[in-house]
């Protein structure tokens, strides 16, 4: 079963806190270019959850639109400063087949490690508008294959 992960879009630094900054336009036209010229490759997704950070919400409601999917969900388990351990918590108790998860670095790299690798020491790197696709049977340490990673 494929599990799909994939960084926010560039966002931009003028907001008064994290949680509120917002995709670029650069940002929105790259994530939005990327996830049209891999639309076939995501035919999978089925569902989309995403941390409540500002610009991994504006990122998710871009692919809902063009993925045509309709549902969408919040989870505070996936911020910037998550940890592995809770974020795999959460995936467990997600439809997770299928799901595309949108979040940050460093949760991203970590959780893609620990998931392919059974540790974070080696982070997957997750400029931002990536998405890996991931083929595993539970969502657990060391059980998923990187099958491919998607940018612009």
């Amino acid at each position: 079963m494929q599990l799909f992960i994939m960084r926010h879009g560039e966002a931009g630094w003028d907001a008064a806190c994290d949680a509120d900054r917002s995709l670029t336009s650069a940002g929105t036209a790259a994530v939005r270019v990327m996830l049209t010229k891999h639309k076939d490759q995501l035919k999978g997704v089925s569902a989309i959850v995403s941390s409540p950070y500002l610009r991994a919400r504006q990122t998710a409601a871009l692919a809902a639109e063009i993925l045509s999917v309709p549902t969408q969900l919040l989870d505070a388990a996936f911020v910037p400063e998550s940890s592995v351990g809770d974020a795999l918590v959460q995936l467990e108790q997600l439809p997770w087949q299928g799901l595309l998860l949108v979040a940050h670095q460093p949760l991203l790299g970590n959780l893609i490690a620990a998931l392919v690798a059974g540790d974070v020491r080696y982070a997957e790197p997750m400029e931002p508008g990536t998405l890996a696709i991931l083929e595993l049977d539970w969502p657990a340490a060391g059980l998923a294959r990187l099958v491919k990673k998607l940018s612009v």
